[in-house]
């Protein structure tokens, strides 16, 4: 009998990740009320800005949801919101300055803003009163993400970054503009 044929893109994913196979941890399947529907909305203060936020869940583990640019938490994130853990974690989706309904002020672009944005993102879950957060970051809000992190080590205890850019080119300065 012949060897069935194996497709190359399948033996590299296979190969890619055996080694990972003795650490990996399948969860167990957790009570339909785990995954509950109840998601809150509301406004706070920070850093002289009123931010818009969404939240749901029990858990003792914050997770806040970083949107890309011109996304919301509500465009960017409204599955996650819906099908995350809600026992293992409590999830925060937030809207930076001038994006969805943290207006106004309207978006801005100044030089620093990531560094703005990781500043308003950390002080809104302290705001919240988390003592320690991850974050889950999509493109823009992967940046913003990773300097998060950066500036507040002690305070990031994890972090989930896609389709974020290393750094940004004066190209990218110009087309923000």
């Amino acid at each position: 009998m012949a060897a069935a044929a194996v497709h190359p893109a399948s033996l590299r994913l296979r190969l890619l990740l055996s080694p990972l196979k003795s650490r990996t941890r399948v969860p167990q399947a957790e009570p339909a009320a785990a995954f509950g529907t109840a998601v809150t909305s509301a406004k706070v203060a920070v850093n002289g800005v009123h931010l818009h936020y969404q939240r749901t869940g029990e858990g003792e583990h914050a997770v806040l949801l970083l949107p890309g640019m011109l996304g919301s938490g509500s465009t960017d994130f409204a599955p996650q919101l819906q099908n995350l853990n809600k026992k293992r974690f409590t999830v925060v989706a937030w809207d930076p300055r001038g994006y969805g309904q943290s207006r106004p002020p309207d978006r801005d672009f100044p030089l620093d803003f990531f560094e703005r944005d990781a500043k308003d993102a950390v002080d809104l879950m302290k705001v919240l009163q988390f003592k320690q957060v991850s974050l889950l970051g999509w493109s823009d809000g992967g940046i913003t993400a990773l300097i998060a992190a950066a500036k507040n080590p002690s305070y990031v205890r994890k972090m989930l970054i896609w389709g974020a850019n290393a750094y940004v080119t004066e190209e990218d300065c110009r087309i923000y503009q």
